[in-house]
């Protein structure tokens, strides 16, 4: 499966758990999917990158660690522990369901 493939099956998993208003691990978001958890960075970055084209909130931004509770040092924009908090409050915000759904094509680099 290719990085835009993932990051298609990501998409509507991340949707509703933004909709739930729940933060996912990256051990969950490979439960869900399937996908390695140490496998994920590259299709996270992609939906940061569709997010971003967009104008979206970061969806990718509810994806976090364990330990930490925020996302990884891979994330793509460098922010700070309240940048996050807010990035993930306009996720849950945001009615996800009115979105467009990207495709493969459209997350392609």
């Amino acid at each position: 499966m290719t990085q835009p493939d993932q990051a298609v099956l990501f998409w509507p998993v991340l949707a509703f758990a933004a909709r739930m208003q729940r933060v996912l691990t990256y051990t969950e978001l490979q439960g869900f999917t399937g996908v390695p958890r140490y496998g994920q960075n590259k299709a996270l970055h992609l939906v940061f990158l569709y997010c971003e084209r967009n104008q979206l909130p970061l969806l990718n931004s509810i994806v976090v660690s364990q330990d930490t509770g925020f996302p990884g040092d891979e994330h793509p924009k460098k922010m700070t522990s309240e940048q996050f908090l807010v990035e993930r409050a306009r996720v849950f915000a945001f009615n996800w369901s009115n979105a467009d759904k990207p495709r493969s094509e459209d997350l392609a680099v």
